[in-house]
């Protein structure tokens, strides 16, 4: 199963690139997801994706958008990565 990443700032200062495809031997959860990377790129990734390093309390600017839509509900980090999804880490900034 092949899975397209998207690390737009701050993830990219983390992991080095944009782009990554990432192959894995079977489907997995978003958690799954996140926790591999948690492995692969440490805390600092981790500190990105939890709000006071609460696991399961995501950042307030986080959006993780999986096939071009950005969503939460109370299963988010159940969600299946299924082969080819298109999933983007990024925050999103308001104001002026």
């Amino acid at each position: 199963m092949k899975v397209n990443l998207e690390f737009s700032p701050p993830f990219n200062e983390v992991t080095k690139t944009l782009f990554e495809t990432i192959e894995f031997d079977k489907e997995l959860t978003l958690n799954e997801l996140i926790d591999f990377f948690g492995k692969k790129y440490g805390s600092k990734f981790i500190d990105l994706i939890w709000e006071n390093g609460e696991t399961g309390n995501f950042h307030k600017l986080l959006s993780i958008i999986i096939n071009g839509r950005s969503y939460r509900h109370d299963k988010f980090l159940e969600t299946c990565i299924k082969d080819e999804d298109q999933i983007v880490f990024i925050y999103v900034y308001f104001g002026g």
